[in-house]
């Protein structure tokens, strides 16, 4: 009787509709990875609501289960996110010239934007397709923590630097910056190198090199970063190929701004008697 009162209470609070859409807005709060139970905190569902419903974007395509029973949003979100915002476009701009880092070098390369306190990864592009981690495509990880997320902080208002400083960092390793002071060393090296170096700071024996991609004004939404193991890849020779990627990124990027958009080039053909 009390989980059903609690369905009807959720019934005539929220429609079904809603009730899908919490359960995808349910991974914003979480780490990316989030059990039952945490989508029904999040969700604010019923376990049973939030069991059901999950399944049915699980069947559905907009969830998946890692190998620990724990849920996550599927690639599908973000391409059908994509498909009409700006990431999208970001993407396409910038994933030649990754590939080609990616190519050139071997290694997992990755395309990042700062959302809220996160980097966010538009793209990941690995050398085996298995992996399922935070930094996949459409994975978040704490800015403090990945060179990609330092290389955005680097360059944020520091406004938001400061309040992101003021909350508690979230340490993974020994060698995670996860003090205030250490942080903002790491991004004035950022600032003053135009690169940004981490080691060991997610896991044990492994690094990475991120650089900024700059708009024309200076600004930096966007990242270009590759990892790298230790002991067998030199950082040292990453750099100039990841800052000469980023730099062709933001080349695009420019460029795909100043060039018409396909609807207006055909509605100036039309109106010049072409159709």
């Amino acid at each position: 009787m009390v989980l059903e009162a609690e369905m009807e209470h959720e019934n005539g609070k929220r429609t079904a509709a809603a009730r899908a859409l919490a359960v995808l807005g349910a991974f914003s709060q979480g780490g990316g990875a989030l059990t039952l139970t945490e989508i029904s905190r999040y969700a604010d569902l019923s376990l049973t609501t939030a069991h059901r419903l999950a399944h049915e974007v699980l069947e559905w395509g907009g969830l998946e289960l890692d190998d620990e029973g724990r849920y996550r949003l599927s690639r599908k979100i973000l391409d059908l996110a994509s498909s009409s915002t700006r990431a999208l476009r970001l993407r396409e701009s910038a994933l030649p010239h990754i590939s080609d880092l990616h190519r050139l070098t071997g290694l997992t390369v990755h395309l990042g934007v700062r959302d809220g306190g996160d980097v966010m990864y538009l793209e990941a592009l690995r050398p085996h397709s298995n992996y399922s981690g935070e930094n996949r495509m459409g994975g978040r990880m704490p800015l403090h923590v990945t060179a990609t997320g330092l290389a955005l902080l680097a360059y944020a208002e520091p406004a938001f630097v400061d309040e992101y400083l003021s909350r508690p960092l979230k340490r993974f390793t020994p060698h995670t910056l996860a003090d205030p002071d250490s942080v903002r060393a790491a991004l004035e090296t950022a600032r003053r190198n135009r690169f940004a170096l981490v080691s060991q700071t997610i896991s044990l024996g492994a690094g990475a090199v991120a650089a900024p991609v700059f708009g024309e004004d200076g600004s930096v939404e966007t990242v270009v970063g590759v990892v790298h193991l230790i002991g067998r890849d030199d950082p040292a020779k990453l750099i100039d190929p990841v800052r000469a990627a980023a730099t062709r990124v933001g080349h695009a990027l420019a460029e795909r701004r100043t060039r018409p958009h396909p609807r207006t080039v055909d509605f100036n053909r039309r109106s010049a008697g072409f159709f």
